[in-house]
């Protein structure tokens, strides 16, 4: 399947840029835009408070804030061709300053063709409750200073407690994919990340991710989007596969399970209301394979609604999770989220956002339980 992938995807892309080179057309128009985005975040947590933190910080939204560059052209037989380039100028640590996504892209009458660090298609037709949500995006980013001790201290995986992707959700991560023009409202689609954790100029070493999300992810996906009468409805579906051996890095005493994990999602907009719901199951992906192994890698489900009323609109959303862990522990995550947001002027929105996290496991003494309340500001040029 891998090797068919290749070849294709390889094939495929052969041709449009020999196409494209034999009639050159004009050069790409450039455009540019960016945003930038402060908060100031409020944490009533107990961990947080045990270890002498104050509990509030002023901070920039790291994927809210970016600058974009993009460039589009057209060949004379037709063929669209473009490169996007997204700097995450508020990154911290190693992200601080650094590119977030940086692709290529092919489109016609065929679909899109696309290679770089751009997102798989589970990310970028599957609809969920995440994809709804105002203000903050609901758990779509940041994790790390809202969720980090009510998760990371229960012991949970990021990824399905707070983010809540599939395993074989592969982000930003380098790879090739292919989207099908829409038929009638559907449209599929499949890409292949050979390590989700390489971003941009990347070697043969491990990228980082290979204990989390596998070696060789491919994603499959499709979608439909209709319009019945000024209700809109999406649905969806992703299936993802990759090696769990990790490069072939552990030995067969440790070995671990493949991915396999998939995820649903449906939306519908009417009248300025949305409602979205998504349920996702990693099975045992990268489960420990020796017998007698309790491990789950855990599901859950997402409920989404809002509604946008002229300057402003609101949200709210419910997600919850379950895994059990390689030593057998259970654990459970709930996440509250409700939102405002307001556009003040062309460009400048104010918004404010409370999240309520609420975890049990086995594994702990005291679930620790935290509330997260986050104003904040943005201005989009």
């Amino acid at each position: 399947m891998k090797k068919t992938l290749l070849a294709t995807s390889a094939l495929i892309g052969a041709s449009v840029l020999a196409a494209g080179a034999a009639n050159a057309g004009e050069a790409p128009v450039v455009s540019f835009s960016g945003a930038l985005s402060y908060e100031y975040i409020f944490d009533d947590n107990d961990v947080r408070a045990a270890n002498g933190s104050d509990g509030h910080v002023i901070t920039a939204n790291e994927q809210q804030s970016e600058l974009v560059w993009d460039a589009r052209g057209t060949a004379d037989n037709g063929l669209e061709y473009g490169a996007n380039i997204q700097w995450r100028a508020m990154g911290v640590g190693a992200a601080a300053g650094a590119f977030d996504e940086a692709y290529l892209d092919f489109r016609g009458s065929w679909g899109r063709l696309f290679i770089g660090a751009e997102d798989g298609v589970d990310g970028l037709i599957i609809p969920d409750a995440n994809g709804i949500q105002v203000g903050t995006w609901g758990t779509d980013g940041n994790g790390a200073i809202r969720a980090d001790n009510s998760i990371s201290t229960v012991g949970a995986t990021t990824s399905l407690a707070y983010y809540h992707d599939p395993i074989h959700y592969s982000g930003d991560s380098n790879k090739i994919g292919y989207l099908t023009p829409s038929f009638s409202g559907f449209q599929a689609g499949v890409s292949f990340a050979p390590d989700p954790g390489d971003t941009a100029r990347s070697n043969f070493a491990d990228g980082g991710n290979a204990a989390t999300h596998g070696l060789n992810n491919v994603e499959l996906a499709a979608a439909y989007n209709g319009d019945f009468s000024g209700v809109g409805v999406s649905l969806g579906g992703s299936y993802g596969f990759a090696d769990g051996n990790q490069g072939g890095t552990q030995s067969s005493a440790a070995g671990v399970e493949d991915v396999s994990s998939w995820r649903v999602g449906a939306s519908i907009s009417v009248a300025g209301f949305s409602f979205a719901a998504d349920y996702l199951d990693n099975g045992d992906s990268l489960c420990s394979s020796a017998v007698g192994s309790q491990c789950d890698a855990g599901d859950g489900w997402a409920v989404g609604a809002a509604y946008s009323f002229g300057p402003g609109a609101i949200s709210a959303s419910w997600q919850t999770s379950e895994e059990t862990n390689t030593a057998g522990a259970n654990i459970e995550v709930d996440v509250f989220h409700a939102g405002l947001n307001y556009q003040v002027a062309e460009g400048l929105s104010a918004r404010i956002n409370g999240y309520r996290f609420s975890s049990e496991s086995t594994a702990v003494a005291n679930d620790p339980d935290s509330t997260v309340v986050i104003v904040g500001t943005r201005v989009t040029f």
